[in-house]
């Protein structure tokens, strides 16, 4: 793309009348290596080139993209879009781009640098070591995923800036089974960052403790749901707090008025032990940006601090709408999207209390040790969350691996449950699913107790 084309687009929809302008073009390109049965099943490679146009006019946004990247073809669709958009009259303006801003990333192992020959290696070893920890295993399966792109973006704000985005994610999934019964579990690891990602990591019992859970779970006891105290364990466990909380703070529901927190900001909304943060900064995080899709730099947004919301997490175009400033949280999956508000590595922070003295608090529980995906609404806060790794807390003592585990409740009252926080905090890499398409996302807590939540079990 050229400065030209990026300056007709915008002053053609600036001189309909339309309040904003934007041009964003991409190309990227995605590897995926897939080890099943022992075998390489498959290497996929795509390539992707296009470019989104998004205008806005009167508080209403439209777009509109394409792959063909001919001058005729984009203003032709362009100008198809503008033909939806009421036209208003205004003084002809020509806005006149700088000189382009590059922001650029650090890469230290390129995808490309890194052997393919290494790369088999990696899913090979992995799945052989795997395998080695019982002949109960059933299956195996190892990803290995590359994901490169460089962006521009032109806006009527005489924006105009040039960044890219990298990651990298190793993935193993196991299944166990003795005669009808089976037990599954998985591990992951993702950066924004090439190959060096794999430094310091024991490529050998990557998904060892993938297949003891799933082979613990082959002795799973049924369980009796109902309200209890629970304590979720460190790492993935936050997605409860990604889903039931994270969404409903993202301007996307808060500016429209529906989420569950629209006019709760500087109110107590948790209990004091939850300081809840948002950071698209953090060094190689999988979730992190050097800038979002909207030209901004990313940051560290305290959501909720000691119980208190402090932050909607708020895009540029909502920023309008809120009047409030823009949090460098404006992303997308691709050209093909418009971009809106977006969570990026969002962490629950650490505390003060340990897991022992958790466990003497509770009589009768369960401790989540992994979670696994779940749903919301930011309507109403309600979510559903399944459970990969689960344990019966008696008197408390660690009992009975238990599955089928489900937590059903509302995001507003979980954060009020929030009775103990440790300190041992730690992240992990995942991808959501929203208006602007599927990002990568990293969540994180350390290990914390909910004094009451709804358990779904298996023997009701």
């Amino acid at each position: 793309m050229n400065k030209k084309l990026y300056e007709k687009i915008i002053n053609l929809c600036i001189n309909h009348g339309c309040d904003f302008a934007e041009v964003y073009y991409e190309k990227g390109k995605r590897k995926r290596y897939t080890l099943l049965d022992k075998k390489l099943d498959n290497i996929r490679f795509n390539q992707t080139e296009g470019i989104g146009i998004r205008v806005s006019n009167n508080n209403n946004v439209y777009y509109t993209s394409t792959s063909i990247l001919t001058e005729d073809n984009i203003l032709r669709i362009t100008k198809k879009m503008l033909d939806s958009i009421p036209k208003k009259e205004s003084t002809l303006k020509q806005i006149k781009l700088g000189t382009m801003e590059e922001k650029n990333i650090s890469i230290k192992i390129d995808h490309n640098d890194f052997p393919e020959e290494n790369k088999k290696k990696v899913l090979k070893t992995i799945d052989k070591k795997v395998r080695e920890v019982s002949n109960l295993i059933s299956q195996v399966t190892v990803l290995l995923m590359e994901e490169y792109k460089e962006y521009e973006i032109a806006n009527s704000k005489n924006k105009f800036i040039k960044s890219a985005e990298i990651q990298t994610r190793l993935f193993c999934s196991v299944n166990a089974q003795r005669k009808e019964k089976k037990g599954s579990s998985y591990k992951s690891l993702g950066a924004s960052t090439g190959y060096e990602f794999l430094e310091g990591v024991d490529i050998e019992n990557f998904g060892v403790d993938a297949a003891k859970t799933a082979i613990k779970k082959l002795d799973s006891v049924p369980f009796k749901g109902g309200e209890m105290p629970v304590i979720l364990g460190n790492g993935f466990a936050a997605v409860i707090f990604h889903e039931a909380c994270g969404h409903a703070l993202e301007a996307t529901s808060v500016s429209d008025g529906v989420s569950i927190f629209s006019n709760c900001l500087n109110q107590k909304i948790a209990s004091d032990k939850v300081t809840l943060i948002d950071d698209g900064t953090i060094p190689g995080e999988w979730g992190s940006t050097r800038i979002d899709s909207e030209g901004n730099n990313t940051q560290k947004n305290i959501l909720i601090e000691n119980g208190v919301l402090k932050k909607y997490l708020i895009d540029d175009l909502n920023a309008i709408k809120m009047n409030l400033p823009a949090t460098g949280s404006g992303r997308r999956e691709s050209y093909e999207f418009p971009p809106t508000s977006r969570m990026n590595n969002t962490y629950l922070a650490a505390g003060t209390d340990n897991f022992e003295d958790m466990l003497k608090s509770i009589d009768y529980g369960l401790y989540c040790k992994k979670m696994d995906g779940g749903s919301v609404y930011p309507q109403t806060g309600e979510f559903n969350f399944t459970v990969d790794e689960a344990y019966i807390i008696e008197k408390g003592q660690l009992k009975d691996v238990v599955t089928g585990i489900t937590l059903i409740g509302k995001g507003q009252d979980i954060l009020k449950e929030v009775e103990m926080v440790s300190d041992d905090l730690y992240l992990e890499s995942g991808y959501c699913i929203s208006a602007s398409g599927v990002v990568p996302v990293t969540v994180g807590e350390p290990t914390i107790k909910v004094r009451k939540i709804l358990v779904g079990g298996t023997n009701e």
